[in-house]
């Protein structure tokens, strides 16, 4: 009777483990090749397995955008099924990525050639718009690339005189159904006059595009805004969006084939682990400091500290609630100031930026003198 009951009991402790397991896209702890993963470039972006640093193992896949239309794509061989995982409204996409120290640069030397010296680069070629998308999907196809860089290059070691006007991608195909109206890129323009010596960083990433596409052939997308300054471990960060902010998702199989990621800054990035959690943990938050007391005219500055588990949060001010709790500023850390006098009640409001879970709010007062 006991071994029955044991038997019984460690079978229910496995199938809870199971059920618990969460569904993995990709893991550091493997090659790609051996999870079924293939990559291919979107427009002039550039994706790849990489050894230069890895979440974990020895292993990223390496990622430079210059847009929200060109990055990478990773490719599925055996589709990820998502069909469990999104009717719960606690499930999300968490992407582990780090960017890349200094991002893309270009060095200098001597004093560049003048402006109009290099010959303008090619157009490019055709661009590959495939059939537009259902109504409400994602345009069909990929942009076609921009055109050639042109540009004269800097006389004496000089910085490249400037490049050519990028040839003007392919259009994506359009909303319902229509083809895609991809052109040639035109030819660049001539160089720009060279720059002395010095660097110049990549722009800063604020956001991630997803495009995903399932076996039924649909494609669905979502932003992600990411904080590249926060700090993380070894320089490794996190953004997770919740499987039902998904725009389209709900309308596809739900069978995974390929994940596009892109950016709106010219930058590159690893990912590191891409899986499904779970996370139901609510916002709790506070203001970093208790009442105040101020002068008419004095300026606050005001920091409101947030936790909502893997969700993105938004912080949101309210600073008289005699008229209704509005959006007066936002952001984590906002300044103002009281020109009349008089007791203000400040409202802080976190929320998760998707909508999904319950806000949070929390106040303080303010006393101005006159």
């Amino acid at each position: 009777m006991n071994k029955v009951l044991l038997a019984t009991l460690a079978s229910a402790i496995t199938g809870v483990a199971a059920a618990q397991a969460p569904t993995v896209l990709y893991t550091p702890a493997r090659d790609m090749k051996d999870q079924g993963i293939g990559v291919k470039y979107w427009g002039s972006g550039v994706i790849s397995e990489t050894d230069e640093t890895a979440y974990e193992g020895t292993h990223s896949i390496r990622v430079s955008t210059r847009n929200f239309f060109q990055g990478g794509v990773m490719t599925f061989s055996n589709p990820v099924n998502l069909s469990n995982d999104f009717a719960n409204k606690a499930n999300l996409l968490k992407l582990t990525f780090k960017v890349a120290e200094g991002g893309t640069t270009s060095s200098g030397g001597g004093v560049g050639a003048p402006a109009g010296a290099g010959g303008g680069g090619k157009g490019g070629i055709r661009g590959g718009g495939a059939p537009g998308g259902p109504p409400g999907g994602f345009p069909g196809g990929f942009p076609g690339g921009p055109g050639g860089f042109g540009g004269g290059k800097g006389g004496g070691g000089g910085a490249p005189g400037g490049f050519g006007g990028g040839g003007q991608g392919g259009a994506p195909g359009g909303f319902p159904g229509a083809p895609g109206q991809g052109k040639g890129g035109f030819g660049g323009f001539g160089g720009a006059g060279g720059l002395s010596g010095g660097t110049t960083s990549a722009s800063v990433l604020k956001t991630l595009r997803f495009v995903i596409t399932t076996s039924d052939g649909k494609k669905s997308e979502v932003y992600a805004p990411v904080n590249v300054n926060a700090t993380g471990e070894r320089g490794w960060l996190t953004v997770a969006v919740p499987l039902q902010a998904i725009s389209g998702l709900d309308r596809t199989n739900k069978q995974i084939t390929a994940i596009a990621l892109a950016g709106d800054a010219t930058t590159t990035f690893y990912v590191g682990d891409m899986r499904i959690v779970n996370d139901s943990t609510p916002i709790r938050g506070e203001i970093n400091q208790g009442n105040l007391n101020l002068g008419a005219g004095e300026e606050a500055t005001l920091t409101g500290y947030g936790f909502g588990g893997s969700s993105i949060l938004r912080y949101t001010w309210d600073f008289d609630d005699s008229d209704g709790i509005q959006v007066d500023a936002e952001g984590q850390t906002v300044k103002r100031k009281f020109r009349k006098p008089g007791t203000y009640t400040i409202t802080l409001t976190v929320s998760d930026f998707y909508g999904l879970k319950q806000p949070y709010t929390t106040t303080i007062k303010a006393v101005i003198n006159p």
